[in-house]
């Protein structure tokens, strides 16, 4: 379990820092993408609802920046609803198919809301403040 306490401790540390704004909508290699940026960091999430390059792989990911460039091993994404995801990251990095897919549809369901989320690690924390994307194709 997570220390939650100190999770949401941070959220609320991390609060006054958050930025309203929608998703920047847009696609690459023929993947929708979705970024948002707070004041310390971006969060961009790829979708693959098609399977672009492959008809068995979901190749979804999230990238996570932070403006002090550190790449988090462990990332949350906490809701002010109290909803959380937790993921592993590696090189700022966290895929749909090596990721838990509880904690996966559990952001997706945070980012389809919309409202403030907090993107917590050991280290850094910034809070997105985002209008919903019902309908998400990222599952």
């Amino acid at each position: 379990m997570l220390y939650r306490p100190l999770y949401i401790a941070l959220f609320l540390g991390a609060a006054s820092s958050a930025v309203a704004a929608e998703w920047d909508i847009g696609v690459s290699r023929g993947l929708e993408t979705y970024a948002a940026t707070a004041n310390d960091g971006t969060v961009l999430l790829v979708c693959d609802p098609d399977h672009v390059y492959n008809s068995y792989v979901n190749h979804s990911y999230f990238l996570l920046r932070f403006e002090d460039g550190r790449t988090p091993q462990k990332v949350v994404f906490l809701a002010t609803s109290g909803e959380q995801a937790a993921f592993s990251v590696r090189d700022g990095i966290a895929t749909h198919r090596d990721a838990d897919p509880a904690e996966w549809a559990q952001l997706i369901d945070m980012i389809e809301t919309g409202g403030q989320i907090a993107v917590v690690t050991a280290r850094d924390a910034f809070t997105l403040d985002q209008d919903a994307r019902p309908g998400l194709r990222c599952r």
